[in-house]
């Protein structure tokens, strides 16, 4: 039987609609105002099996009155590594997201000996859809193999024993020193099964320069003359790469070399005022990322990691100015905090900046995003033939962002998400 279920007490009452099996239920939304990616259209939505239909269907099973709500497609997280299968518990991270609004997740470089124990509780309709890299592949001693060997390890032998240092080589990174690395360590990089390809290049002007010398905490990556051949053996296997760059030089070595995505935008680590200039992007850096279609992750909340806080000026200054070069260019963007708990807090420090208007925010985290994370899905849009996922909002966050804190309705490819 057709009924009408308004949309309080759908919430307070139907907590079973979030347990429903997909078995072709239709729904009808009616008075919602909808996003077009412009301005918000009331219109009557429709729903069959987990997708949107423009038309109306033959038979509807309940009709639902969204009460002249606004409607916006799911927010995303770009770069995180809070969803691991470590740490906090896997059930309160994946609540925390949804109850956020956050659906899409990218995780780049998870431990796989970890992040196994949680692929049943991802990438199904009441929770979060995750991509991961496994693996990054970096230099020995090259970031992160320092952070999970001397920082990390020892806090992970009450849970898998008594480790030595290389515990993690071949679960958190692979070192990579040359073409040999390569060639054989290739078969356990695609055992793994990765979404993706995780590389590290840091400080790429200075790695294979045996004259140079400073007083500059060098942090380390891959070598700049092995990355174009990752970046082949990638592709032949259908895998896009995705780089940690730090400096102007690391983009541009990566965006040459053929890989396609940015997992940070540079300028976020400095440890010495002397070299900010190597932070900042070009005209021509970013006319060439937009030539070559890469994507990139602001991850401002990455500042965390400079030592010496009385840079932070300096680095909030250069992500600033990169940011408006990527906007001007209208570079591929992605939202991704890297280490923030929420994309939230990342959202808010871009809108410190007053760089983006509220309809290209929202077109960022909601539809670039979405797309960045899972490039081969119909999401990120409200579209007939798309996926059927997306938030209610109290109010029309182009006119009032604050209301994409104020989530009153979850649904997920056909399903209702309740008790956020």
């Amino acid at each position: 039987m057709k009924y009408i279920i308004t949309l309080i007490f759908l919430i307070a009452f139907n907590p079973g609609f979030s347990q429903q099996k997909n078995t072709g239920h239709t729904y009808a939304f009616v008075n919602g105002k909808w996003f077009d990616g412009k301005v918000f259209i009331e219109r009557t939505m429709y729903v069959h099996n987990g997708m949107f239909k423009f038309s109306k269907p033959s038979k509807i099973d309940s009709t639902i009155n969204l009460q002249g709500k606004y409607i916006i497609p799911p927010f995303s997280e770009a770069h995180t590594h809070h969803l691991e299968g470590v740490g906090d518990p896997v059930d309160e991270v994946i609540k925390s997201y949804l109850k956020d609004g956050v659906f899409y997740i990218k995780s780049p470089n998870n431990v796989l000996y970890f992040t196994k124990t949680i692929l049943d509780k991802v990438n199904i309709p009441q929770s979060v859809d995750a991509s991961f890299a496994n693996a990054g592949l970096t230099s020995t001693e090259g970031h992160p193999m320092k952070l999970f060997e001397d920082m990390i390890r020892p806090g992970i032998e009450e849970i898998v024993g008594k480790t030595e240092r290389g515990w993690f080589n071949g679960k958190a990174y692979y070192t990579i020193d040359n073409e040999k690395d390569l060639s054989g360590k290739w078969p356990a990089i695609l055992a793994d099964h990765p979404n993706f390809i995780k590389t590290y290049l840091i400080n790429s002007e200075d790695i294979e320069n045996p004259d140079f010398t400073s007083n500059y905490k060098l942090r380390t990556g891959l070598k700049p003359s092995l990355f174009s051949k990752i970046v082949a053996k990638a592709h032949e296997k259908g895998l896009k790469v995705a780089v940690h760059v730090e400096t102007a030089n690391d983009f541009r070595v990566a965006i040459t070399a053929g890989a396609d995505e940015m997992a940070h935008m540079p300028g976020f680590y400095l440890f010495d005022s002397a070299y900010r200039k190597r932070y900042l992007l070009t005209d021509k850096d970013a006319q060439l990322a937009v030539k070559k279609k890469v994507y990139v992750v602001t991850t401002l909340l990455s500042r965390s990691l400079v030592e010496d806080k009385s840079l932070l000026p300096i680095v909030e200054e250069n992500q600033k100015r990169n940011l408006l070069l990527l906007k001007k260019y209208k570079v591929k963007i992605a939202i991704g905090s890297d280490h923030g708990d929420s994309p939230l807090e990342e959202i808010k420090a871009i809108r410190s900046f007053t760089i983006f208007s509220n309809l290209e925010l929202l077109k960022l985290w909601c539809e670039s995003s979405a797309q960045y994370i899972f490039p081969n899905r119909k999401i990120g849009y409200l579209r007939d033939g798309y996926e059927a996922s997306f938030l209610v909002l109290s109010a029309n966050p182009l006119k009032d962002w604050s209301s994409t804190e104020r989530i009153e309705m979850r649904f997920k490819q056909g399903f209702f998400l309740v008790g956020y």
